[in-house]
């Protein structure tokens, strides 16, 4: 009996170190792949912003949200030639007002007050009110360019702080472009304005520290300007490829896992792809602009262009 219960008690023991260790070390890590994205967006940039803390699963592709003649208009849309779009004035306001408005301030609105938290309220707040007022701007751009408004207005969100961030309210500078420094620079460390270039549509350069305490960023006449600058940025070489790769309305495999999910939607495959082709160094970059497309739902606002 003795020898029997030595046996059972061995077994006992080496059963409990075993559920021990399994509740120790095995159920943690697997809670932690499985929540990696929640928990590393958490600890990261993105949850200084006001947005969800996940992708929502509420995108609606184009031929459901708009209907069976969006097919028929996207085909159109992305006709047009945007590589020979090269003008350098302000995008006309031909663009017609849709019949019916997708996006709705007052839903998106009464969504983040029940789930954003109080002290992320008033940021919410000046996410929206930049979206009321650069909305058709974005949609202007997009009709010439196809580059998404969505995608546009997410940047300049983040870029700019929702137009109240310095280079935004000072400089017209909505999208963090820098200027380049010219190639026969002084490498004495005493780097000056004239070492600087900008674009034809910048009327100078203002010094702002960001990877570099020298760093000099375009400044714009207007906010159309720097909205106009932005379009022909992305039709650039480094860029130009996501416009016929990524069509609004569908979904795509992306390369790498955002949150956890592979087959994305179309603008969430544009904010990796800004990402991979070097738009910013932020680890987290396409997740942040990302999530704010999702928690403004600003997806809805590309579809608004195939609704007349």
């Amino acid at each position: 009996m003795k020898e029997q219960d030595s046996d059972h008690g061995l077994f006992y023991g080496i059963g409990k170190g075993v559920f021990m260790a399994l509740m120790l070390f095995a159920l943690p890590g697997f809670l932690i792949l499985k929540y990696y994205d929640r928990i590393e967006s958490s600890l990261s940039d993105v949850a200084e912003l006001p947005v969800y803390d996940r992708m929502q699963d509420n995108f609606t592709t184009g031929a459901e949200a708009v209907g069976v003649l969006f097919t028929e208009k996207l085909r159109d849309f992305y006709q047009i030639d945007s590589s020979a779009f090269s003008g350098h004035k302000p995008a006309a306001r031909t663009l017609q007002k849709p019949r019916k408005t997708y996006w709705e301030r007052q839903v998106v609105e009464r969504e983040l007050a029940s789930r954003l938290s109080a002290g992320k309220q008033a940021a919410a707040k000046a996410y929206l009110d930049y979206v009321e007022r650069y909305k058709s701007l974005a949609l202007a751009e997009m009709q010439q360019t196809r580059i998404p408004a969505s995608v546009t207005l997410a940047q300049g969100l983040f870029e700019g702080n929702a137009g109240r961030g310095y280079l935004a309210a000072r400089a017209n500078n909505h999208f963090g472009i820098k200027c380049r420094l010219q190639s026969g620079y002084r490498r004495d460390g005493r780097i000056g304005d004239d070492d600087f270039d900008h674009h034809s549509l910048a009327i100078g350069c203002e010094q702002r520290t960001d990877d570099y305490v020298w760093d000099r960023f375009e400044v714009y006449a207007s906010p159309e300007d720097s909205y106009r600058r932005h379009s022909l940025l992305l039709l650039g070489d480094r860029y130009r490829w996501m416009i016929q790769t990524y069509e609004v309305g569908q979904l795509y495999e992306i390369p790498v896992p955002l949150y956890g999910h592979r087959q994305v939607p179309y603008y969430a495959a544009w904010c990796v792809g800004l990402k991979r082709s070097g738009y910013a160094t932020a680890k987290n970059y396409a997740e942040m602009i990302t999530m704010i497309i999702e928690t403004y739902q600003l997806w809805k606002i590309d579809y608004e262009l195939f609704m007349n």
